[in-house]
């Protein structure tokens, strides 16, 4: 919905400023959210908070301003803003996986000085059984919740926005933006495919 909105606001394909009746390009924006909104339904959604228009009057007045105002609405509003949000998620993703590793460091040393002290004689039971499990477990949560695999995602795609962004001044036409605005957006299409896949969501 974020991308369909951003497309529509400033004039990115295939919501092209001035290529179509301004009516033709609203009833095409409604007819890609309907779209979605089927993909979505199954989804526990959490119920709207405002009876706002699909079309707010905050996309009809940015998309109405001009090439310049709307190339600056865009850079920071969407992509600087998209850039710290990935820039942040990459960086808790990667102090989860620095903390579980230490973790599981520390479970182990425990483990084997529990070993040692069992072989003197020090402690009994089956120490170093118990620490395994614990290591395992520790090990299955962390690789179901992939951070390492997430942080670099997360990374590469906030390091992709850095590039969009250093080229929105570039763009000098409304043909050109419209199809960088595409090209950008595809960006947070990929996350939001791979968002899909990971929670079993299909894509028709």
């Amino acid at each position: 919905m974020k991308t369909l909105s951003w497309r529509y606001a400033v004039g990115g394909e295939p919501f092209n400023v001035g290529a179509d009746a301004e009516l033709q390009v609203a009833d095409l924006f409604l007819g890609r959210l309907r779209s979605l909104f089927e993909v979505v339904k199954d989804l526990d959604l959490v119920a709207p908070t405002s009876s706002e228009q699909q079309i707010t009057q905050r996309m009809r007045d940015a998309r109405a301003s001009s090439l310049v105002d709307r190339k600056a609405i865009y850079e920071t509003g969407r992509v600087a803003n998209q850039q710290d949000w990935y820039q942040r998620k990459a960086d808790w993703n990667k102090r989860r996986a620095s903390r579980w590793t230490a973790a599981m460091l520390a479970v182990e040393l425990v483990g084997v000085i529990c070993g040692v002290l069992k072989a003197v004689g020090v402690i009994e039971g089956d120490v170093l059984t118990f620490s395994g499990v614990i290591i395992a477990t520790m090990t299955a949560w962390s690789q179901a919740k992939q951070y390492r695999t997430s942080a670099t995602a997360y990374t590469v795609t906030a390091l992709e926005l850095a590039s969009v962004r250093s080229k929105v001044a570039d763009q000098n036409s409304e043909a050109e933006w419209a199809k960088f605005v595409n090209d950008a957006e595809e960006a947070f299409s990929r996350e939001h495919t791979l968002w899909k896949a990971s929670r079993g969501v299909r894509t028709n």
